[in-house]
């Protein structure tokens, strides 16, 4: 079976690429594996612009816009857990609603690039999909530096998604 490992961050880019990754899985009778890495280092603000962040319930959006108003710096894991959650939660009705096959993975805490490929030589995936830009858009390349490494680092087929 053609196993499809695909790293989700909320953001928009993630989700194109959740699509494009449930085409190749339906064409290729292929399985989607959805991963969550922490958003460490993340405050509120970067949160809150998530495209997932119309998933979070009202007390989560208010706990968040009040953290943004005082400045608290980055979120702590706590929150980053919960918020991950909803991330996997959501990506994975969206995977069902598609009718693809898929498993979500537990969520990992380490550096991105390091997680996502330790978990595609761990699981043999043969195809890494992931959006080409994540939470920060600190520049104006075409590759998020965590997509650059992965890429870079990667034992497998990886498709970009912008």
């Amino acid at each position: 079976m053609h196993k499809i490992l695909i790293p989700v961050d909320g953001s928009v880019h993630s989700m194109k690429a959740l699509r494009i990754a449930s085409d190749l899985a339906i064409k290729y009778r292929g399985r989607l594996y959805i991963l969550h890495v922490l958003l460490r280092g993340k405050d509120a603000r970067d949160l809150m612009a998530l495209d997932i962040s119309r998933q979070f319930d009202k007390p989560l959006q208010q706990l968040l816009n009040k953290a943004i108003s005082a400045n608290l710096g980055p979120a702590p894991d706590k929150l980053l857990h919960k918020i991950g959650q909803i991330i996997l939660d959501h990506f994975a009705e969206k995977a069902g609603s598609q009718g693809v096959e898929f498993e979500t993975l537990p969520i990992l805490g380490g550096k991105p690039a390091d997680e996502v490929v330790a978990m595609q030589e761990k699981l043999q995936a043969s195809t890494i999909v992931m959006g080409a830009r994540g939470v920060t858009h600190s520049d104006g390349s075409t590759f998020g530096s965590v997509s650059q490494e992965i890429f870079r680092r990667a034992n497998c087929t990886c498709i970009s998604v912008k």
